[in-house]
């Protein structure tokens, strides 16, 4: 049995779906973030998650993002689109005000510092950093819960993460199955098992990172077990921003979180029983032990004397054989249930 654990005021792995929004870098002024984080608010998500970096610390100033990603000068696009402590301070007050639960990716031990300023209760790591295990170090050392993609890698990779951060007695850990394609088109690449096998493996609790323009990745993720899923999101696709093009805007959010609250509770506990809504179709539909005939008190009945079908009111079926040769301790009208009582 995998405990959950507990991030902020939600617990993980109890059965609801713990629902991340990846706003990170999706806007272009604070406003457009507020007006973001406002919408967000209304969509039912859990938390939203912000990026914190500095291009400096992230990457190489000769570097490129594959032609899938843009092609863009990696240190360029970073360094547009850093935030300042202030604008930390800011998007978090926001989001707490909303009920959202804020937290952010750190990409170098500074960032990990900053958040730490800032009270944050959860860390996620990204799949750019599952390998750096110094760095899993320095932040599960911070005694928070952490959650980490898993995109790119090899199982032995993950592994090297979790005992890392395992062995510094951090317990409080979510694996992410993710796939690290912005956006996931060819769904051949999906590999939603991989969700069952970490958890068999590792003995976490596993979620998905779904960059996929569809819900039924995240919904297959959450049928084979993913307690959290974490989607990309924006105010509006139109915005200017880069991953904005294949995020999900608010119409998008409410109708995937609402899927995923009906899932849940179409999932159920797993114990075969009547579910309530069956309790009178149970009653009109299945079949017990009929009258043929009018039986008098006294009489005994005989295997003639009964039938088996609807409603499923009187003796069942199953019991059927032990009724011939009971005595009839009151009258029993033809064509009516015969129970216990009657004899």
């Amino acid at each position: 049995m995998i405990k959950p654990i507990q991030i902020g005021k939600h617990i993980i792995g109890n059965g609801r779906t713990f629902i991340i929004a990846e706003l990170g870098y999706n806007f272009n002024t604070l406003d457009e973030a507020f007006s973001s984080i406002d919408a967000l608010a209304q969509t039912g998500a859990d938390a939203i998650k912000f990026q914190t970096f500095r291009a400096e610390t992230i990457t190489s100033q000769k570097t490129f993002f594959p032609s899938q990603a843009g092609s863009a000068n990696q240190f360029e696009e970073f360094k547009q689109y850093e935030l300042s402590q202030e604008q930390h301070v800011a998007l978090f007050k926001r989001a707490m005000e909303n009920g959202l639960l804020p937290f952010s990716t750190p990409s170098y031990f500074d960032d990990v510092d900053l958040l730490e300023e800032l009270g944050v209760h959860v860390y996620k790591i990204g799949s750019d950093d599952l390998t750096n295990l110094p760095f899993l170090d320095y932040v599960a050392r911070k005694g928070k819960p952490m959650i980490i993609s898993t995109g790119m890698s090899y199982i032995g990779e993950v592994d090297a993460a979790v005992r890392t951060i395992h062995e510094t007695g951090n317990k409080h850990l979510v694996v992410l199955h993710c796939t690290s394609n912005y956006p996931l088109t060819d769904y051949a690449n999906t590999n939603l098992r991989a969700v069952l096998s970490m958890r068999d493996v590792f003995k976490v609790l596993v979620g998905y990172s779904d960059h996929s323009q569809e819900d039924f990745t995240s919904l297959a993720a959450v049928s084979l077990g993913a307690c959290v899923i974490e989607k990309h999101f924006t105010l509006s696709r139109d915005i200017p921003a880069p991953d904005c093009a294949f995020s999900y805007q608010p119409n998008d959010m409410a109708r995937l979180v609402k899927t995923i609250r009906n899932l849940e509770a179409a999932l159920g506990d797993g114990l075969k029983k009547p579910a309530p809504s069956e309790k009178e179709m149970r009653q009109e539909t299945r079949k017990s032990v009929i009258a043929k005939r009018d039986i008098e008190i006294g009489e005994a009945i005989g295997e003639k004397d009964f039938i088996v079908k609807r409603p499923g009111t009187g003796i069942s079926p199953a019991l059927s054989h032990i009724v011939p040769g009971r005595k009839a301790r009151q009258r029993i009208e033809a064509d009516t249930p015969i129970t216990w009582a009657h004899l």
